[in-house]
């Protein structure tokens, strides 16, 4: 139960392996396979209908290419772009549906118990993406349509040997390809969480943080937010040092570490440039941005060491007009970020100032 515990409690994938392969260049290789894959399966009982094993006539042929026509649409919105983590979820749901109506509907219990094996494709997209919960309801469908036709199979040809293998065959695959493909997420993602954070403070490396500032984008690209970012670094930091020496130093950006990510927020991005510089990124209503800013200067006030912050805030309005353009607006914004947290520097620290220039376009 401890076990089953822990697995059910893992979090959805979707977003870090989504940016896992926009770093190295392979959503675009992931959709057109996941768009492809998805029509040419929905095409095959499309075919099976010109079988003389394949249900002609009445609700039972409507339905199959009521199966065959939304497959190839979610085939299709693959093809348009790499969807939303909610959208995901909707494209795979659909799927399943589509997959059980054909299966179910068959005349054939053979074809039909056949056909469940693309359950395990299904399976393993929501393994490498969602949470054990699809995963045990994609795993519910599969048993029940298997099951149903299994009866039938057994019923029909008086071999309850042949109906039990198959059946066998067709849970194994269901259960063997998710938790494959989810053992290798956890493993990788293990790699990735080493990977991406600073050793000193826990927090995110700075290309790391690029990546989830990107994410927090396309997940949140339909709603109209602002994309709020700070750049913090720390007053008479050096100072500290040279009276305290580097020991102590380290001990300080530990402490404001640990006291931005606490006023942050679950919700917020929050990673280490380098030396005493940090970026935070948040998705916020207007009237909250400054009030954010605030907060960060008055977290790393109350520190126990000599130290204030000069933050830095710069925001802009989503949606972006463009999926392309993340990354440019990533950069525009921690520059003009960068440059406001200046002018708070020279205004004496401890203090915000927030960039204009890069409110809604």
């Amino acid at each position: 139960m401890e076990w089953f515990h822990r697995w059910w409690r893992q979090p959805d994938h979707f977003d870090w392996i989504t940016g896992y392969l926009r770093a190295r260049g392979m959503l675009g290789v992931a959709r057109w396979n996941l768009a492809f894959s998805t029509a040419a399966l929905a095409l095959v009982p499309a075919v099976l209908t010109l079988s003389s094993r394949s249900p002609h006539g009445g609700i039972a042929e409507a339905v199959t290419w009521v199966s065959v026509f939304g497959g190839l649409i979610i085939g299709a919105l693959w093809a348009i772009r790499w969807p939303t983590c909610g959208q995901s979820v909707g494209h795979i749901l659909a799927a399943n549906l589509f997959i059980g109506l054909a299966c179910y509907v068959q005349d054939d219990p053979m074809i039909g118990l056949m056909g469940c094996t693309v359950f395990a494709t299904t399976g393993g997209y929501i393994a490498l993406f969602h949470t054990p919960g699809y995963m045990l309801y994609n795993f519910g469908v599969a048993l029940y349509v298997g099951a149903l036709q299994a009866t039938r199979l057994a019923v029909e040809t008086d071999d309850s040997a042949l109906a039990v293998g198959l059946l066998l065959l067709v849970l194994v695959l269901n259960i063997a390809v998710p938790f494959a493909v989810q053992a290798v997420v956890h493993a990788l993602g293990a790699d990735l969480l080493r990977a991406a954070r600073d050793p000193l403070t826990g927090l995110l490396n700075r290309r790391a943080v690029y990546q989830q500032i990107e994410h927090l984008m396309t997940a949140h690209r339909d709603q109209h937010v602002h994309l709020a970012v700070a750049v913090v670094d720390l007053d008479e930091f050096k100072q500290l040092n040279d009276s305290h020496g580097h020991a102590v130093g380290d001990q300080a950006l530990v402490a404001v570490a640990r006291a931005l990510r606490t006023a942050a927020g679950d919700t917020a991005v929050v990673g280490r440039l380098g030396g005493e510089e940090f970026l935070l990124a948040e998705l916020l209503e207007a009237d909250r941005i400054d009030e954010w800013a605030q907060r960060m200067c008055a977290a790393v006030a109350v520190v126990p060491f000599r130290v204030t912050a000069s933050v830095g805030v710069a925001a802009v309005c989503l949606p972006l007009l463009f999926d392309g353009e993340g990354q440019a607006v990533i950069h525009t914004l921690i520059g003009a970020a960068d440059q406001a947290m200046y002018a708070a520097k020279r205004a004496g620290g401890n203090q915000f100032r927030r960039d204009d220039r890069s409110a809604c376009r």
